[in-house]
């Protein structure tokens, strides 16, 4: 392991003129470190990615690429060489895991064992992780834990927390927009999505949701849309015997963005050259708060208030939606 960080140190991160920003995710063990790399690679995350002591990857971020270097506990407490690189890094990510009241004590104590190590000038993000567990420690008590606060109110330091999931992720790409807007002075990842249309359909392709957020664009048939990606998915499955094997498909200047869940088919229509990690993130948000309304109301159609409300439940989503309705009522 040793052999390894020296390599790291003085092949990677002592080069002069460097360019790839350089983000440590750094959190107790378990607690949700290699799932946040994983969601980062492939936009989910599966119990096929096992998760790694320590390990460093370049990744492709919206536009940016990004080099991740994921450490455990041990090495970051105990390496020489991991204490010269936290020297160098551009960004910090602190996770914290918010299972219990003794584990977020332990995250906190574990970041002040850091906090010197870390330039003041490096951006600090820390991800208050697993808000899908229904009984985690609450965000607002994490807000206010004497740790952090202490963390907050160094004027020096860049600092911002976010409650996320990475296993579902909730909240999990505006964290990241933060850290990845201070490192890079680019435009975040959320801006480089741009969605053109949602449509959910039922098995066998019936369109059962449809909603166009761009009216410039050409409305095809949904009905005749379901049913080719519908047809696509049954050779798909047939052949490769699996539940679906299409995620993305690419036509014309548009992507369209598939994901499936619980027997319902949602197809988000975004730019081509858009970042499909967030466009798929975006996409099972929808589906999730679709199925989440079906079945509180499964033999009812969806009301156009509905599906506002519905689609309101995402926040980036939400913004748009509040555009369109200032243009309906001007």
């Amino acid at each position: 392991m040793s052999s390894y960080l020296s390599f790291l140190r003085d092949k990677v991160f002592s080069k002069k003129g460097e360019k790839t920003p350089r983000i440590a995710i750094l959190g107790l063990d378990k607690s949700g470190k290699s799932t946040t790399v994983n969601r980062l690679l492939f936009g989910t995350v599966s119990d096929a990615n096992p998760p790694q002591s320590t390990c460093f990857i370049n990744i492709y971020y919206g536009k940016s690429l990004i080099s991740i270097l994921e450490a455990d506990e041990e090495t970051s407490r105990e390496s020489p060489y991991f204490q010269d690189i936290l020297s160098q890094i551009d960004g910090v990510i602190f996770i914290i895991d918010t299972e219990t009241k003794r584990h977020v004590e332990a995250s906190f104590e574990y970041i002040y064992s850091l906090l010197d190590k870390i330039p003041q000038q490096t951006p600090m993000l820390f991800l208050a992780n697993k808000m899908d567990i229904e009984n985690a420690i609450p965000f607002e008590e994490i807000l206010l834990d004497p740790a952090f606060q202490v963390i907050t109110d160094d004027i020096n330091r860049s600092v911002s927390i976010y409650d996320i999931s990475a296993k579902t992720g909730e909240n999990f790409y505006t964290a990241f927009d933060w850290i990845i807007s201070r490192i890079t002075g680019r435009t975040p990842l959320r801006e480089e999505v741009t969605l053109k249309r949602v449509i959910i359909l039922q098995e066998g392709g019936v369109p059962a949701f449809d909603h166009t957020f761009d009216t410039k664009i050409e409305e095809h048939d949904s009905t005749l849309l379901g049913g080719l990606i519908s047809a696509l998915n049954i050779m798909a499955t047939t052949i490769f015997e699996s539940e679906s094997v299409m995620d993305i498909i690419k036509l014309g200047h548009f992507k369209l963005v598939i994901r499936k869940m619980q027997g319902w088919t949602g197809v988000l229509f975004v730019n081509r050259d858009d970042s499909e990690s967030k466009a798929q993130s975006l996409s099972e948000e929808i589906l999730k708060a679709f199925i989440e309304e079906k079945n509180r109301k499964p033999d009812q159609e969806l009301a156009r208030e509905t599906k506002y409300e519905l689609l309101h439940k995402i926040p980036e989503i939400a913004i748009l939606l509040d555009q369109e309705l200032d243009q309906e009522i001007n």
